[in-house]
């Protein structure tokens, strides 16, 4: 797999950065950034996204939703692909990161590999969501939930503050409401979506690191609460026989906090409005209406916090003489970024920052509409001191470096070619050197690099079973001096050491009469033969092995040969698997 090099790296952040600046010259408004869906400069930066996106080698169309979506294609035609992308919609008065980061450096992914004349078995789709925000109509995820099919009944109808439908912008945009169903994507068309945002917190920045894997978007419930006391005058009722809502309400303020801190770090809770009543400075307040926030990467935990808060309340209100009351208005559930993607993120980080932070996302994201469909990913890129939806919003180039090297790596991983063909398709000492770490046999390696291409997996195993029927005491040999400690416990991190950790077997390490046992008769099998004992390991406990052992110190040389040559067979077999078998 090749990798961005610091330098390419670098000018290719220095033309996100420089993009991103022209992104925010695309604004309603000449001295803040607001770019809402459907508007003539949502439209206008379509544009400019889809010059870059073809200017990267990729094929654009704008779908019936709005959004702006490129395809690079595989090395073969008609392939399923991985989806990148963000949105390019803004909140009024914005920065010019939250979105329009995830689009650019998707563009200098796809422009690095087009410029190579890399493509792999599975294609690469771009997409910048017309609409994640909401700003303009009050709905979110209009563009991802396009994609995904998913609009509800009734958005047509929705009306801006002008009193303009989404029907109606559609049409001023040129985009035919009778033909939204279009822009949903069958399954089968994409294998996965990964999104690449800034953190929008100050976790990273803490933490020193660049970049940062999402494990979840938080769930969230949202509630209006109120307490309900008793008004009365400031100056003529004693403390002691107040119904003071506010005072109760004030309590449970601090009780949600004290709460909320107390349990897992993931959950937050805030109340982010408050309004009394009368609200008079001399009159007793006698309601208090609040709302609470509360979310979690955990539908589960946020439950359980919330049912603790809301009997927090009742209590409260119980002890106060108040009556409290709560009713949801919001509820959207967790959701879990894939494992598979998650690990293949976590890899690329540490091959570029040496370490791979992992939090939640507490803000939406378009990824929340796609995993519906999609398996999803997200990557986090620092942004100083947490800043996200102001003008003050700000990332630095060598963070969007070290994103871009590990993005890159990522999508050669997710959408590169298969092991297969790049065995078929390398120079035979590209070839032999990706199975020398199966068996340092020179000769076998060199036949089976001989025998391409290979249709499949399957017949590529199939010959090289077939040429080590060929192996006899001096391959053996060969292959015991290259790798003297093949089938014992694999240690370190070289592509030997990865396959080896497919052979082993569970044995208990804490049996020190099994581990002593082994030991012993692995000291006699030397001794008798002058070479490591040779075994298949997986699937086999300890004492299976131990009892092969000791049935192999009967065998003669001639016996012992041929035994052993089976199992380097069977381990060769195994990690060609490792290598090949996608």
């Amino acid at each position: 797999m090749m990798q961005m090099t610091s330098e390419e790296a670098r000018a290719a952040a220095e033309r996100v950065m420089a993009r991103s600046d022209a992104l925010a010259a695309i604004s309603e408004t000449p001295d803040a950034l607001t770019r809402v869906y459907l508007s003539p400069q949502h439209l206008q930066a379509n544009a400019q996204v889809a010059q870059w996106m073809e200017a990267a080698g990729m094929l654009t169309w704008q779908d019936a939703v709005g959004n702006i979506c490129g395809r690079y294609e595989a090395a073969t035609a008609d392939q399923p692909a991985l989806l990148l992308g963000s949105h390019l919609d803004t909140v009024r008065n914005a920065g010019r990161y939250d979105g329009m980061l995830g689009v650019l450096t998707a563009i200098e992914v796809v422009a690095w590999l087009s410029q190579r004349g890399l493509r792999g078995d599975r294609a690469i789709e771009i997409v910048g969501f017309g609409d994640e925000e909401g700003t303009r109509f009050g709905i979110t995820l209009l563009g991802s939930r396009g994609l995904t099919g998913s609009w509800p009944e009734g958005w047509l109808e929705t009306r801006d503050a002008d009193g303009i439908s989404v029907a109606q912008a559609m049409v001023s945009a040129g985009l035919d409401p009778a033909r939204i169903a279009s822009a949903a994507r069958p399954p089968e068309d994409f294998c996965g979506y990964l999104e690449l945002h800034i953190e929008q917190g100050p976790v990273l920045e803490e933490q020193d690191a660049a970049l940062g894997v999402v494990t979840a978007i938080n769930g969230a419930r949202r509630l209006n609460c109120r307490f309900d006391g008793e008004a009365g005058h400031a100056g003529t009722v004693p403390m002691t026989l107040r119904r003071d809502a506010l005072a109760g309400a004030a309590e449970w303020m601090m009780a949600v906090e004290a709460t909320t801190r107390a349990r897992d770090p993931a959950l937050v809770a805030t109340i982010g409005t408050l309004a009394c009543q009368p609200g008079a400075v001399n009159v007793i307040p006698g309601a208090v209406a609040l709302t609470l926030d509360i979310r979690s990467p955990s539908d589960a935990s946020r439950d359980a916090l919330l049912a603790d808060l809301l009997r927090a309340g009742e209590e409260i209100a119980a002890r106060r003489g108040l009556r409290f009351s709560h009713a949801a208005f919001y509820d959207s559930a967790a959701t879990p970024c894939d494992p598979q993607l998650q690990q293949t993120l976590v890899g690329a980080c540490r091959a570029v920052q040496g370490g791979a932070p992992l939090l939640p996302s507490g803000a939406g994201h378009d990824a929340m509409a796609i995993a519906a469909r999609w398996p999803v990913g997200m990557l986090f890129v620092r942004c100083a001191g947490g800043i996200s939806h102001h003008p003050a919003e700000s990332v630095a180039v060598e963070d969007v470096a070290q994103a871009l090297r590990a993005y890159t790596l990522s999508v050669q991983q997710l959408a590169g070619a298969s092991a297969l063909r790049q065995f078929n398709t390398a120079s035979p000492a590209q070839a032999q050197a990706m199975i020398a770490p199966c068996a340092a046999i020179v000769a076998w390696q060199q036949a089976l690099v001989a025998g391409r291409p290979y249709a499949s997996e399957a017949e590529l195993l199939a010959q090289a079973r077939e040429l080590s029927e060929a192996w006899d005491a001096d391959a053996l040999a060969q292959a015991l001096q290259a790798h003297p400690r093949i089938g014992d416990k694999a240690r370190g991190d070289s592509v030997e050491s990865a396959l080896s950790r497919r052979e082993q077997s569970a044995v208990n390490p804490g049996d020190a009469a099994l581990a002593r046992a082994l030991a012993e008769g692995n000291a006699r099998y030397e001794a008798r033969f002058g070479r490591v004992f040779l075994i298949r390991a997986s699937g086999r406990s300890g004492e299976e092995m131990l009892a092969t052992l000791h049935r192999r110190l009967e065998n003669d040389e001639r016996q012992e040969v041929q035994e052993a040559i089976g199992q380097l067979r069977e381990i060769t077999m195994l990690r060609l698997q490792g290598v090949f078998t996608s």
